[in-house]
């Protein structure tokens, strides 16, 4: 059993660090609790798809009534990434099978965990050399969509930080429409990716009110104190954050 004053204090901050940065919620999760409190990868994974959803849920609840979710865009990924996710947790319970199967989940989730830092180095802009026409935007918009389910479904990770970018690069949506479509986006595929997760047995619930209360004003202080920080400042914290987890879960690997 943990310990809940445990539970508490460390995901406390894991939501200052995500209400600073507004980005990476799954992506400190799922090694904090791999490499903090020594769960099994693959129940890491389902515990923090569980989580995530709570808190996003109620994210993308506040960003509909301010009216900054596109709706639409939303559904269109969600048709590619909710499936795509679907194949991920199979996949996921493929890698769990044999010998080091946990080494191996460890290393993929560490791997994808470098490729959300190397997202987050860049940033995220309007670009004019994505220059798509609404014929091509569609497709690349599913395949992008099933290849970020995917990667969901396996490891948790990327729900947020790697659809954010893609909103304001390929769609040019603005910031904060940006940001409220991503959350809402998020909500549906961890909600998704949680069901089938909870059906392998891989969620630890006891866990996830803690998590919840330990995050939750973590992310509040952290969202209200964002403004008056440097944004790359926080932005080369969180991704010094993510590399040492991503190495200490390859190196345990």
């Amino acid at each position: 059993m943990y310990s809940a004053v445990y539970l508490v204090a460390i995901s406390f901050p894991a939501g200052l660090l995500i209400g600073l940065t507004g980005v990476g919620g799954a992506a400190l999760m799922t090694p904090l609790l791999i490499l903090i409190f020594g769960a099994r990868p693959d129940v890491a994974v389902g515990t923090d798809l569980v989580y995530a959803g709570i808190t996003k849920a109620i994210g993308s609840a506040a960003h509909w009534r301010l009216k900054h979710v596109d709706a639409k865009l939303a559904c269109i990924l969600a048709s590619a990434s909710l499936p795509a996710s679907a194949v991920g947790t199979f996949a996921m319970l493929h890698v769990e099978r044999g010998p080091h199967a946990d080494a191996r989940l460890k290393m993929i989730i560490g791997v994808v965990l470098i490729a959300v830092a190397g997202v987050l180095i860049f940033p995220v802009q309007p670009s004019k050399s994505w220059d798509l026409s609404g014929s091509r935007l569609i497709p690349v918009t599913l395949i992008y969509g099933a290849v970020v389910g995917f990667l969901v479904g396996l490891t948790s990770v990327g729900s947020g930080s790697l659809i954010l970018p893609f909103l304001v690069i390929a769609h040019g949506l603005p910031p904060v429409r940006a940001v409220g479509t991503d959350i809402f986006h998020a909500m549906l595929l961890l909600a998704f990716s949680a069901v089938l997760h909870s059906w392998t047995s891989s969620v630890q619930w006891e866990m996830i009110p803690w998590l919840v209360l330990g995050s939750c004003p973590g992310v509040i202080l952290g969202s209200r104190l964002a403004p008056r920080l440097p944004d790359r400042a926080l932005r080369v914290v969180l991704v010094l954050v993510l590399l040492v987890s991503a190495a200490q879960l390859i190196v345990r690997a």
